[in-house]
């Protein structure tokens, strides 16, 4: 059975130097208590990890509600990620180019059921009955990723009608309309339809959007040739560390891939687009809709449903978020919407690593949405039980956390085959809260963090298969101590 080895990229980033900042705007009574927890999870989350750098922004009702960053930047220099950082979006861009589309929709300069072609009679006519609303909704048939991609970093597009040429004329994999396929290489299409529609590059129609909506300067298409001054260097973990990458070229997808930006400006855009949905429920209807397949079934995936580019999910309270999640060489990023709590919560790091960001981004979220209170973790024993196996031990405890130790369930194992060899982990942290939902315990791995529910310092996770991760928690009393 492999052991779980929590090691730190010490080496490589003292993290006494890069601890967790977090930014206090107030904005309720309550907003004090989570801006504290934000950042002690996410710097327990990048120490648990060994991801090089962290920033994470939450905006309520348009203001800022919390910030925290935690780690490197730039490794090699010693520079701490703050809240200026500018990261890759990776497939989080998909969210921008959907919504600058569905601006055109309502301004009626663009159908989203009609066929390109009539928007871009140039194109392979392969690709003429292609619709907008199929690309955005990955049902167009456009494949995705192939072999014959392999050089698609290697060359710089100027706009999104230039980067057409990767398409390389593929054949479709399936006929328009008829199965969810996700593709990059649709909203590399959508790209150029929305350009020849304007008339203008994205890399200038993107900013201007953004500024129109946000009133922020990012996000913007990156430019590898001209990088934002603030840009995080690009990292890969590896068994000896965080390995540094070399910024291959984004531009072949601009919508797909290719933007940039701070964990705060896209916090915003995603408020800013909560805000003018309510405005206007016609967008709120064109953005937030399931699309439909032409035999009428919802385009869905096992864990949501798909929009106009957004994704439509339940959190683990059953509560609506629009979201999609990103990952590409030296990034991994997430944007989720609360349209009912109009809250927006950004996570962006500089690293590609194994996780689910949306479970990410619904624990942090919850935090603030269920009223979390931290309950202290102080002279704790513990029992795991976990399929065949139970474990006993006591919480280590510094100033900042505790952890316990697994190494040896089969929960453990799972966990260790995802970034098992860049780094494992035995001891993961692990923070307790009351709140409005119960009693609440996250632990942190090194695939992000689980959420335990439960009563009486018992909780349990479903780790799928009709299986179950429980953990009990003892003190004096028996219970978590007060």
């Amino acid at each position: 059975m492999k052991a779980l080895l929590v090691t730190l990229l010490a080496a490589a980033m003292p993290l006494t130097v890069a601890s967790a900042t977090t930014v206090k705007p107030a904005v309720d009574s309550r907003a004090a208590v989570y801006q504290q927890q934000l950042g002690k999870l996410v710097n327990a989350l990048q120490q648990t990890t060994a991801v090089p750098g962290f920033s994470v922004a939450v905006v309520r009702q348009g203001k800022l509600l919390a910030t925290a960053t935690s780690g490197y930047a730039d490794v090699a220099a010693q520079q701490p990620v703050n809240t200026d950082t500018v990261f890759r979006l990776a497939s989080v861009s998909k969210l921008v180019g959907a919504t600058m589309l569905a601006e055109l929709v309502i301004n009626k300069q663009l159908d989203p059921d009609a066929a390109i072609g009539r928007y871009y009679p140039e194109l392979a006519q392969k690709y003429h009955a292609i619709t907008i609303r199929q690309l955005l909704a990955h049902i167009s048939g456009m494949p995705h990723y192939q072999q014959q991609d392999g050089d698609i970093y290697d060359s710089h597009y100027s706009s999104a009608i230039a980067a057409v040429a990767t398409l390389k004329a593929r054949d479709l994999m399936s006929r328009p309309g008829s199965e969810y396929r996700y593709s990059t290489h649709g909203y590399t299409l959508a790209g150029a339809v929305y350009e020849k529609i304007t008339q203008q590059p994205l890399t200038g129609a993107v900013p201007q959007f953004v500024a129109r909506w946000s009133g922020k300067a990012t996000p913007l298409v990156e430019n590898i040739h001209q990088l934002h001054k603030n840009s995080s260097k690009l990292y890969e973990l590896e068994p000896g560390g965080a390995r540094e990458l070399a910024f291959g070229e984004m531009s072949y997808s601009a919508f797909g891939a290719g933007l940039s930006a701070t964990a705060t400006d896209l916090a915003y855009f995603g408020a800013a687009v909560l805000q003018k949905a309510r405005q206007q429920p016609a967008l709120q209807q064109l953005l937030f809709s399931a699309t439909t397949l032409q035999d009428g079934s919802i385009v869905s995936d096992s864990r949501f449903q798909v929009g106009f580019g957004w994704r439509i999910a339940k959190d683990e309270q059953q509560r609506t978020v629009y979201h999609h999640a990103g990952s590409t060489p030296g990034a991994r990023s997430i944007l989720a919407v609360y349209p009912e709590q109009d809250l927006s919560i950004a996570i962006l790091s500089n690293s590609s690593w194994v996780v689910s960001m949306d479970k990410l981004a619904f624990a942090l979220a919850s935090l603030y949405l269920d009223n979390a209170e931290p309950l202290p973790l102080t002279k704790l024993s513990y029992r795991i039980d976990n399929k065949h196996t139970t474990l006993s031990g006591a919480l280590s405890c510094n100033s900042s956390f505790c952890q316990l130790s697994d190494n040896e369930t089969d929960y453990a194992q799972w966990v260790n085959s995802f970034n098992a060899g860049k780094r494992a982990g035995i001891h993961w942290p692990v923070f307790a809260y009351s709140t409005t939902q119960g009693e609440r315990l996250l632990l942190l791995n090194n695939i992000g963090i689980a959420t335990l529910n439960g009563a009486q310092s018992h909780y349990t996770l479903d780790t799928g298969k009709h299986q179950t991760y429980s953990l009990t928690l003892f003190a004096g009393d028996n219970s978590i101590n007060q």
